[in-house]
């Protein structure tokens, strides 16, 4: 059944109940239904899910890391459910919509004129909930986590096995906005760690995060953990950050 819809979530996700009740309500006020590809939790991020009416909930059944397969999947199912031309919010399940970006969000929805794509701001919280960080990259990270619904579009990956998939099936110069994300993902040291641990393991060889043949037993992504190892100290300046910098969260909405 095709429901009759202007905006819609859509999120894949593994293990964000520390994170997930916060994130799904900061997108209540603009989703009129929030699709959920779950990869296999085993915290209680689908208990909660599943406390939201407005949430469609899927377990997935593939085996194996592929963002790209699962992401397609998703967006399959969604394509079954609304129609051509309903906006889709695709943002990760540690990502909170800032306070004042519904209502930017839902100006942008009823412009008839907007690009089929958009780009939210997306800043890294560190060590605390009203600090980011905010040198190299991390100042100024646009992401595409906003798009056009437009059947038969397909999620793409220029990386082996589906790693890095966007969150837009084609961005192609999707401009900025004032929408801001709060990303809780390396919030803490240890998550931090383990998801250089997890890169590393899965994406070891990928040239623009450090990797040089001629030093193989250097690890990539140093600027995740950036003054967390003693391999990596804060003061380093590195290809993407660096030296760390931390600053106050903004607490302006739009």
């Amino acid at each position: 059944m095709v429901e009759s819809v202007n905006i819609v979530g859509m999120m894949r996700i593994k293990n964000e109940g520390r994170w997930i009740d916060k994130v799904l309500r900061s997108m209540m006020p603009v989703c009129e239904r929030i699709y959920i590809l779950d990869d296999h939790s085993t915290d209680d991020t689908v208990a909660i899910c599943r406390r939201f009416s407005h949430v469609t909930l899927w377990e997935s059944e593939f085996d194996g890391l592929q963002e790209t397969r699962d992401k397609n999947w998703l967006l399959s199912k969604i394509e079954e459910r609304v129609p051509a031309g309903t906006w889709v919010i695709a943002i990760d399940g540690d990502e909170e919509i800032a306070p004042g970006g519904a209502e930017i969000i839902r100006r942008i929805a009823e412009d008839a004129n907007a690009p089929n794509a958009l780009r939210f701001h997306v800043q890294y919280l560190w060590d605390s909930e009203s600090q980011w960080r905010t040198d190299g990259i991390y100042r100024d990270f646009h992401r595409p986590s906003m798009f056009r619904l437009i059947h038969g579009q397909r999620f793409h990956s220029a990386v082996g096995g589906g790693f890095h998939c966007g969150n837009v099936p084609d961005s192609g110069g999707a401009p900025r906005t004032a929408i801001r994300l709060l990303h809780y993902g390396y919030l803490h040291r240890e998550d931090r760690v383990r998801k250089w641990d997890f890169y590393n393991t899965h994406d070891p060889r990928n040239h623009n995060e450090g990797y040089d043949p001629r030093f193989p037993e250097r690890r990539t992504y140093p600027h995740i953990v950036q003054g967390d190892v003693p391999e990596v100290p804060a003061n380093a300046t590195l290809r993407w950050a660096g030296p760390i910098s931390l600053e106050p969260l903004p607490t302006f909405g739009l």
